[in-house]
């Protein structure tokens, strides 16, 4: 459901919706099916909200659950994910209240993860300023997870996989006080 009536319209090209347990449904067996991109700064276990045994998960966490150039980790987690394991989707999570998202020009956070905070609140709507603090937090948050996707849509092996049909991309915010997760997609994905 967009949140077209606390966001200015030309903010918002993409839909927040609340997505139950069974969104991503288990295999009730200990096979990877899904790569979660989650955030370190994140104080709870939102996998949680989802059906899934522990063994069906491979994570990779960093500040922002960013995909960022040149980082070896988050690249070897994607390609061997895709490649070795020919896990079925991959989730980017976010969470509302995220301390790096809200901080990202704050002074201890590094390269690269600054610029693309930056990057991300240059392409923005003056607009969002105009927004209460909570929300630009959460618009930002949601705007963060989105253009993760569109960093991971990059990487060769995951366009392949996706182009085959065997591979789904999805972008997650975890909302902790309500213990919901929403999906976040573009219109035009």
């Amino acid at each position: 459901m967009p949140h077209q009536e606390t966001t200015p319209r030309d903010l918002r090209n993409y839909t927040v919706r609340t997505v139950g347990s069974e969104y991503i449904p288990s295999l009730k067996q200990p096979e990877k099916q899904i790569l979660w991109v989650g955030c370190c700064d994140s104080s709870f276990k939102e996998t949680g909200v989802f059906s899934l045994l522990p063994d069906e998960l491979l994570e990779h966490r960093n500040l922002g659950n960013m995909i960022l150039d040149g980082d070896l980790s988050c690249e070897t987690s994607v390609k061997h994910a895709v490649i070795d394991l020919q896990v079925k989707h991959i989730v980017v999570c976010g969470h509302y209240g995220c301390g790096i998202v809200r901080t990202g020009s704050g002074q201890g956070l590094a390269e690269p993860w600054l610029s693309k905070l930056e990057a991300l609140r240059a392409t923005q709507s003056p607009s969002v300023d105009q927004l209460s603090p909570t929300q630009r937090d959460r618009s930002y948050v949601e705007l963060n997870v989105l253009e993760q996707l569109r960093s991971l849509r990059k990487y060769p092996e995951v366009a392949g996989a996706i182009k085959r049909g065997k591979l789904q991309i999805h972008g997650i915010v975890y909302d902790s006080a309500s213990e919901k997760a929403h999906l976040v997609s573009e219109e035009a994905m």
